[in-house]
């Protein structure tokens, strides 16, 4: 037996051993045995790495190719690991059905997204509601559930009652109980053409829309955290950007007036200190209300992130989307009393 490895799922951050020995073949594909998200390893000689590539059949070659769920253990020691933490993440503008792709497809913040609070209908008889639109993907709003990776039919409606334009489209995040962000795939010149010109119409009365909603930027935390956090918000009214890095932070706060932001006192993506301390130092952010969630909240962190800036600690493990919502309504409705 060659030497074992371990890597990070970048969804669930499942732990997974290898034996590089047994990869038959350059790519291996296989599916995460704790969150099911369909993964790749590429060996390349005496190096490995491991990316999200969802297939057709995310259960393909599970079977065999030396790996073993490890969550919740510590591992043996001397194990190398490869910590991909960061894969998968949005940014920017991107909703909810996109990620970075590792394998070359555009990045969805390319596309303009836009409020798509209609029906749809999934495989010509399931009636569920979406929440939002791009020239690559759309999120809906159902129990439903498919497996990551899943291709599915999707009728849109462009005139009421009639589910007139047909796209195909794949699982890219499911959260159970919530909803799945989706990405079009397979799609021909006049369907583009379609979509495009339906994205421009909604584009058109979203401007309107938008002068009246409260706008939230979540930063840090999963993908999937943020996805289920930003479909309750949605749901309940708000305009809701994602952002993972400083930068991207800083680029939406130059660009929209936020009412509210949310941080994650202990994410790896940035320094949720320093970017509190930025935000409260700068008088044209005065007036957004800064709240974070951290893993711990004793009184010793929540003086500390108090003392950089925020306006609420909330425990990260307490606060479901439920609560994050109503809190926010509370804080806006208090500051603009």
């Amino acid at each position: 037996m060659g030497e074992i490895r371990k890597v990070i799922c970048p969804k669930c951050k499942a732990k997974l051993a290898f034996d590089p020995d047994k990869l038959s073949s350059a790519v291996t594909k296989f599916s995460c045995p704790n969150c099911k998200t369909a993964l790749s390893i590429r060996k390349t000689g005496s190096e490995t790495a491991v990316y999200s590539s969802p297939a057709k059949d995310p259960m393909k070659n599970r079977a065999g190719n030396g790996l073993n769920e490890l969550a919740g253990c510590s591992g043996k020691q001397g194990l190398k690991e490869q910590d991909l933490s960061g894969a998968g993440k949005t940014g920017g503008e991107s909703f909810a059905g996109q990620d970075d792709d590792r394998a070359g497809r555009t990045n969805s913040r390319e596309f303009k997204r836009v409020r798509f609070k209609k029906k749809v209908l999934v495989n010509k008889q399931i009636m569920v509601e979406a929440l939002d639109i791009s020239r690559s993907g759309l999120f809906l709003h159902t129990g439903r559930s498919f497996e990551d990776g899943a291709v599915i039919e999707v009728g849109i409606p462009t005139r009421p009652g009639n589910f007139d334009l047909t796209v195909r489209a794949m699982v890219r995040h499911n959260h159970r109980g919530i909803g799945m962000g989706m990405m079009f795939v397979d799609m021909d010149d006049t369907t583009v053409m379609q979509l495009e010109k339906l994205i421009d119409e909604l584009g058109d009365t979203a401007t309107n829309d938008l002068a009246g909603r409260k706008k939230v930027l979540l930063t840090g935390g999963t993908t999937t955290t943020r996805n289920i956090n930003k479909s309750k918000l949605v749901l309940d009214g708000f305009y809701v950007q994602l952002a993972t890095t400083t930068d991207e932070i800083f680029e939406i706060l130059e660009r929209e007036t936020v009412d509210v932001m949310v941080l994650d006192w202990q994410d790896t993506e940035y320094n949720c200190k320093e970017v509190l301390t930025k935000i409260w130092e700068t008088p044209a952010y005065e007036k957004i209300i800064r709240v974070v969630l951290s893993v711990f909240t004793d009184s010793g962190v929540q003086q500390e992130i108090m003392d950089a800036g925020a306006h609420r600690c909330m425990a990260r493990m307490d606060t479901n989307p439920a609560k994050l919502s109503l809190t926010l309504s509370q804080l806006i409705a208090a500051r603009d009393g």
